[in-house]
């Protein structure tokens, strides 16, 4: 059967999920690493906010129900583990996602000097990447103790006609700017990584 378009929508998470910290040897080295990293982790905070929402999308063990201004709720029969259920801003395709994240040197030494790279992918039900949304975004940022850093990660999500609809997931990654690294040490300065949600890039339903 012909498939019709319904505007494609795109919705964030107000709320922010931790992937927790990655080390230098990639998890596989001893103690003395994973401590490490994880104290620097540990010394940062990193919020993700998001704003200027269209509507608002719902997922819980039944699946996603999308409400988009007034209109009543459009359904996808999709469920994702329990960790992504929740109420979620929701965007439009080609409107702009507004996003800042905000991050505080609570004890990372007199002034931390950070690369921050955000990215954006559709997420799988398996928890995996999907397509890209947009394009890495990498920000170079000073934060003296004590200071709060504001980065504007605002994006506008463009059709892809290979896009599937569901979740996506927003990536902050945090690192020295010491990226220096080789075999079993691919990201020897990543400090920590912070996930929010948002959805869905395309919604197709029979007409």
């Amino acid at each position: 059967m012909k498939r019709s378009q319904t505007p494609v929508v795109i919705g964030l998470s107000v709320l922010s999920i931790s992937l927790g910290f990655l080390f230098a040897d990639g998890g596989k080295g001893g103690e003395k690493e994973r401590c490490e990293y994880h104290n620097k982790a540990s010394k940062l905070d990193v919020d993700i906010a998001f704003y200027d929402q269209l509507g608002h999308t719902i997922t819980d063990s039944t699946g996603i129900y999308y409400y988009i201004w007034d209109w009543s709720a459009i359904y996808e029969n999709k469920v994702y583990p329990e960790k992504y259920w929740g109420a979620f801003p929701l965007y439009l395709i080609d409107y702009p996602v507004g996003i800042t994240v905000n991050v505080t040197n609570k004890k990372l030494g007199k002034t931390a000097k950070l690369h921050i790279r955000t990215e954006a992918y559709e997420l799988h039900t398996d928890g995996s990447n999907g397509i890209s949304m947009t394009p890495p975004q990498d920000i170079y940022i000073e934060v003296g103790k004590g200071e709060t850093k504001t980065i504007d990660a605002s994006f506008t999500p463009v059709w892809n006609p290979d896009a599937e609809g569901g979740l996506d997931r927003f990536l902050v990654k945090v690192s020295h700017l010491n990226e220096g690294g080789g075999p079993g040490n691919e990201d020897p300065a990543l400090i920590m990584i912070k996930e929010g949600i948002f959805c869905p890039p395309h919604l197709l339903v029979e007409p």
